[in-house]
């Protein structure tokens, strides 16, 4: 315990704080969730989760790793023991997966500047794609059906924006890439839909409604 005492207290609320406890819940429910949800068999409780559920645990508690770090979080707890007893770990404890996110966590979180940067550089490489290829300036319009109904209309202004079938390409094909099912699951959390309308999307659209930033004509 006197081990864990520097990790707990860079918790926000240190140990038994809101932060803490929520972190504890979703490790406990991760061991449920690898046995199956829906399963009638008995449980063990046996204070471990596998390293799979490491991406989803970090994602859970807002922090999302690219592939690679993912892979480097695995390695370093799936090695942790391998040079003094030769060990290969394939779960994680409680008090391993604390000193894993603490140490890996960003100090800063993604804000809404860097969102709003994002789609800037994919507007205007969008808007040069299009003036090399007939000189129209700017993204498509109109709304498509089967998704939540949003207010673009009300948003399409000076701002940067990007077509949505465009960035849907981006992130099925770009990159570390996402599958058309895992974009849906992301879609179906964010959104309550698998699908989002077709036509222009603003980075304060994208912010406020599809990610939920609730606080965004805050001022900073």
């Amino acid at each position: 315990r006197t081990r864990m005492a520097p990790f707990l207290a860079l918790l926000e609320g240190g140990e038994g704080g809101e932060a803490h406890d929520e972190l504890v819940d979703f490790f406990y429910y991760a061991q449920l969730r690898s046995q199956g949800e829906n399963t009638t068999a008995p449980r063990e409780v046996s204070g471990r989760v596998p390293l799979s559920e490491i991406p989803n645990l970090m994602r859970a508690l807002g922090y999302y790793p690219s592939e690679a770090q993912v892979s480097n979080m695995v390695n370093e707890v799936k090695y942790s023991k391998f040079t003094t007893t030769g060990e290969v770990l394939d779960s994680v404890d409680l008090p391993q997966f604390i000193q894993l996110y603490v140490n890996h966590r960003p100090i800063f979180g993604v804000d809404k500047p860097q969102v709003e940067e994002a789609f800037k550089v994919l507007s205007d490489a969008a808007a040069n794609q299009t003036l090399n290829l007939d000189g129209v300036e700017g993204p498509g319009s109109g709304v498509g059906k089967g998704g939540p109904s949003f207010d673009f209309a009300s948003t399409f202004n000076d701002m940067s924006t990007v077509d949505w079938a465009e960035l849907k390409e981006k992130l099925l094909t770009a990159g570390e890439s996402l599958s058309d099912d895992d974009l849906k699951v992301c879609l179906r959390a964010l959104t309550g839909s698998d699908e989002l309308p077709d036509g222009p999307l603003t980075a304060e659209t994208f912010i406020d409604q599809v990610l939920g930033f609730e606080d965004y004509e805050e001022d900073e």
